[in-house]
């Protein structure tokens, strides 16, 4: 009887496991509650499963996400007292949840093959919708995209996120290629590439597309091991045709292109014009850099960063909106002017950290994924907002899991 309701027990507890993924996957694209409620409902399985899994929290790569979590949640505490809830501190704590969710879980190489191919699935649907809205609505597309608009996307929006998923699942899709040997999936997987390939370009969102980039040449530059490299060489020169190739072919993307142009000559030259999103991102750069000059050894505080970047913007560009008054365009830059020397010193072990570690640094896959990520934290801001934080930790976890059963 006790191994009856056991059984039972267990039961369960997969189906809360499984509904929190859908739930979290479904807000991703749709609902931020239900993502929220997803992730609910995985910390309640992770609770339940803890304590067979301890040693994953003494792990430096773990130790360094629990860092990156925690503190932001401690310099609000500090600054704003019973108000820290009121902060994106608490937001990030999901960093620790999503690798432990994982670790406890233990999902099978063919549950690991399932969600990917669900994942495509649904990436396949979110470019499709996208394509729909752009070829319904031709005409006013590219007046959209001469005011550095896109087409519509899912995830709310988001379109940066949810190229960065396109690419993700066209990695994914490369993975089941390189471990199956079924023919039929496999010429139906490069397809899948090379549509979303396609699309990438018509969206024209610029941090997917060198994601696209990047990821691209770490797979060929894995491939020279294996292949002719006279071949990889060739192959290597077609992707750097092809952004040309596609400037002359597709209309959006053309657009696209000649407004990064344009807004380059604007804010080069110091000069502002409203609606310039690439001029925004510049300027609240140079507030970060002034903030880090200032207080370079202790930053400012997590839930201090917005107010000092609104005043710089003030004084240094009155011309400027202030609903364009956006954080450091830099998460790396963030992490430093936040919380100073101490803290930038924390998110450079998580980035750097997988290059020392034997099975991360030698899994392709785990690294197709990672080193695009950790380069765009460069210029975005992945860990500052619920859906792009969840994007990263999730997947982040997903692909560490892999690269540590990667044979």
């Amino acid at each position: 009887m006790h191994l009856h309701y056991q059984g039972k027990a267990i039961k369960l507890l997969e189906i809360i496991a499984l509904a929190g993924v859908v739930l979290m996957f479904y807000g991703f694209f749709f609902n931020r509650v239900a993502n929220n409620l997803g992730s609910i409902l995985i910390g309640i399985y992770t609770l339940t499963k803890i304590s067979d899994n301890r040693k994953l929290f003494f792990h430096p790569w773990m130790i360094s996400l629990i860092l990156i979590s925690v503190i932001p949640l401690l310099s609000d505490i500090i600054i704003e007292g019973w108000e820290f809830y009121k902060e994106r501190g608490i937001m990030k704590l999901l960093l620790i949840l999503y690798p432990a969710f994982f670790f406890c879980l233990k999902p099978s190489i063919k549950d690991l093959q399932r969600f990917m191919w669900a994942f495509i699935f649904l990436m396949f649907f979110s470019s499709c919708f996208s394509m729909f809205h752009y070829f319904k609505d031709y005409d006013d597309m590219l007046m959209t995209y001469k005011q550095s608009r896109v087409v519509r996307t899912l995830s709310l929006g988001d379109h940066i996120r949810i190229s960065w998923a396109t690419v993700v699942s066209c990695v994914m899709a490369l993975y089941y290629i390189y471990n199956s040997n079924d023919g039929k999936k496999k010429v139906a997987l490069w397809m899948y590439i090379a549509f979303q390939i396609i699309f990438l370009h018509i969206l024209g969102s610029k941090t997917g597309l060198v994601i696209l980039y990047i990821t691209t040449a770490l797979y060929l530059i894995y491939r020279l091991k294996s292949a002719n490299k006279w071949v990889v060489v060739f192959l290597l020169s077609l992707i750097g045709l092809l952004p040309y190739v596609t400037y002359k072919t597709i209309p959006s993307f053309e657009q696209r292109v000649n407004f990064i142009k344009y807004d380059f000559e604007h804010y080069s030259k110091g000069s502002y014009r409203e609606g310039l999103s690439d001029a925004i991102r510049f300027y609240s750069l140079k507030a970060g850099k002034a903030i880090i000059i200032e207080h370079p050894w202790f930053g400012v505080g997590f839930s201090r960063l917005q107010d000092h970047t609104n005043e710089w913007f003030k004084t240094q560009m009155p011309q400027v909106g202030r609903e364009s008054y956006f954080l450091p365009s830099s998460q790396i830059v963030i992490y430093w002017a936040a919380g100073g020397i101490f803290c930038l010193l924390v998110f450079l072990i998580h980035l750097l950290y997988p290059f020392f570690d034997v099975k991360l640094r030698g899994s392709k896959w785990f690294m197709m994924f990672f080193i695009p990520a950790i380069l765009s934290f460069v210029f975005e801001t992945h860990l500052e907002g619920q859906l792009p934080l969840f994007f990263y930790g999730f997947f982040v976890s997903f692909f560490w899991y892999i690269g540590i059963n990667d044979e």
